[in-house]
């Protein structure tokens, strides 16, 4: 399962690259610019202070999903739109230029992993908040349903950068909030 998982994220990661790369339009990330990042435990930010990654100006949302997927499996991996966030994230869809969120279809495991990009700082800032409350609502959920499967939602995290709010609650959220941060 995994090793199909990590095809479709390459195929979606390339078919992303392809598209992107035939547009004229090119959004840009200031190369200064700083994260701000809130979690449901405070970590640690200096570990990676060593390795500084160069931002990807041409970066999608799935793009970034793609890369954490290749990395880590969210199981069940189920890719929500624009039609059925609702039912999810408590966003406004119009204020959304970009997204990739993989929800674990089954249910059984609170593995998610969302990005956004949204239409303006505003919109990020409600947005994040908005991310924030599902991440809570989760780890409500599942300190009863599956109290094994916790440690994924207590260090799990939400960056906010820009325009753009990723979340990731997975088995190696340190992994993944390193590959996001890398890309944004």
């Amino acid at each position: 399962m995994k090793k199909y998982v990590i095809i479709a994220a390459a195929v979606t990661a390339l078919s992303a690259m392809l598209l992107t790369s035939c547009s004229d339009e090119q959004p840009t990330v200031p190369v200064n610019a700083t994260a701000e990042t809130t979690s449901a435990e405070a970590s640690d930010n200096s570990e990676n202070a060593d390795t500084p990654a160069a931002p990807v100006s041409d970066v999608s949302a799935a793009d970034i999903t793609a890369a954490v997927t290749a990395e880590i499996e969210i199981p069940s991996a189920v890719e929500k739109n624009a039609d059925n966030i609702g039912a999810f994230y408590d966003v406004d869809v119009s204020a959304i230029e970009d997204m990739s969120v993989l929800i674990c279809g089954s249910g059984a495991y609170p593995d998610e992993l969302a990005v956004f990009k949204f239409t303006d700082a505003e919109a990020a800032k409600t947005g994040a908040e908005a991310v924030q409350k599902r991440l809570d609502s989760q780890t409500a959920t599942y300190a009863d349903y599956t109290p094994d499967e916790m440690y994924k939602l207590e260090d799990a995290f939400v960056i906010i950068k820009d325009n753009w709010v990723a979340m990731a609650a997975c088995s190696d959220n340190s992994r993944a909030k390193e590959i996001i941060e890398s890309m944004l």
